[in-house]
């Protein structure tokens, strides 16, 4: 027979410690944990990337020697580049323009075309402006040349149009929209 007794419990079955047993004091023992593995920062104090040299892009010691940071350089940069780098954009106040779209004017039917969708009447205003021709007033740029003046009236209302037509669009899609939901609910309340 055993020296120790069972102890039935509702989570099982469990065993009592024997009462002649040696008392072991636990705090006593020592416990003794593997060295945690140690990582030496990799010595690429010399190695930069050319981007970062390019954009002046600075990286402290500190996150080199991370161990969850490792700085790996890439092998395509090691290739050397038979042109010289463009110039940094650090001396110009805004970088350079690669090309010069002039911004389309803005005109009234684009705000009645825009606003339409809160006040679809305005989309009636905005197709109205089809039917009228847009002349430029006595005193319109009187420091352009006649030209010019004519070319900015044909921008402006090529610009109108556009958002005119847009409007008549928006305008007739939006009857036919009413037209289909007014004759389904016609068509429901006849059957």
């Amino acid at each position: 027979m055993s020296t120790s007794s069972r102890v039935s419990s509702v989570f099982g079955n469990w065993r009592k410690a024997s009462t002649s047993s040696v008392d072991i004091d636990i705090e006593a023992q020592i416990l003794t944990l593997p060295a945690a593995p140690t990582h030496t920062p990799q010595q690429n104090d010399n190695i930069t990337d050319p981007m970062d040299d390019f954009f002046g892009i600075t990286r402290t010691r500190a996150t080199r020697e991370s161990r969850h940071d490792s700085y790996v350089v890439p092998s395509r940069t090691s290739v050397t580049l038979d042109r010289e780098a463009p110039p940094p954009y650090a001396d110009a106040a805004e970088p350079p323009a690669y090309s010069s779209t002039p911004a389309e004017p803005v005109t009234l039917a684009m705000y009645l075309f825009k606003f339409g969708f809160l006040f679809p009447p305005f989309w009636v205003l905005g197709a109205i402006i089809l039917l009228s021709p847009l002349k430029a007033p006595a005193d319109f740029e009187p420091t352009k040349s006649e030209a010019e003046r004519h070319e900015l009236v044909r921008i402006m209302r090529d610009a109108e149009i556009k958002w005119a037509k847009r409007s008549a669009w928006a305008l007739l899609i939006l009857l036919v929209v009413i037209a289909i939901i007014a004759g389904a609910i016609i068509g429901v309340l006849r059957s």
